[in-house]
């Protein structure tokens, strides 16, 4: 179906006419609607819109890709469909990060991501069991006690501990495991450990 307006009539040239042919007609066409050749003031709205029209024509028949889309415009019967766009993929079922973490697409395996969870706890649970241990081991000083061994003087109250040898500090004579006969002189002392004890005798007692 032609359209509203036929460009070829209004520059006067026929369909298949040339592109020369249509140039040529615009510029005569052009000379002889131009609104500053009219002289008469009441002919000048009427020269400027003949002027728009040859315009107009020259703008769509000029180009040869809006010549082309404006010849099969004017063609009778049926216009061809519009190539059918492709459909859309359908978006990736995936949850992203918060802002699009780029660790999106790494694959990590069931055993990996049960490491990456556990690990950090054990390690923990690790550190705090040191400080614990440090804790218990470490004097109010900061510093290793000295050992329970044989020959070192104790002070035995509610706990024993090491202390300097004086001539009022019993002796350690020995030191085994927990019901371990003692010297006659000595009696046994139960360690915290409950598996070990030692046998202090009186100030003054040489070790054996």
């Amino acid at each position: 179906m032609p359209g509203p307006v036929d460009h070829y009539r209004t520059l006067g040239v026929p369909a298949d006419a040339s592109s020369e042919a249509l140039r040529d007609a615009y510029r005569d066409q052009a000379r002889r609607n131009h609104p500053d050749r009219v002289t008469d003031p009441s002919q000048r709205a009427a020269a400027a819109e003949r002027m728009a029209a040859v315009n107009e024509a020259w703008r769509i028949l000029g180009d040869p890709e809006r010549r082309a889309t404006y010849d099969l415009a004017r063609r009778p019967g049926p216009r061809p469909a519009p190539a059918a766009e492709p459909p859309a993929e359908p978006p990736a079922d995936r949850t992203y990060g918060r802002r699009g973490d780029a660790f999106d697409d790494v694959a990590v395996s069931p055993a990996a991501g049960c490491a990456l969870r556990v690990v950090p706890v054990v390690l923990t649970l690790a550190v705090l069991l040191g400080i614990l241990i440090a804790t218990a081991v470490l004097g109010g000083g900061g510093e290793v006690p000295a050992r329970m061994d044989a020959g070192r003087c104790v002070e035995v109250a509610t706990t024993i501990r090491v202390v300097p040898c004086t001539a009022d500090t019993p002796v350690i004579v020995g030191r085994g495991v927990m019901g371990t006969p003692c010297p006659t002189t000595a009696v046994a002392v139960v360690l915290p450990s409950r598996t070990e004890q030692l046998c202090v005798a009186p100030p003054g007692t040489p070790v054996p």
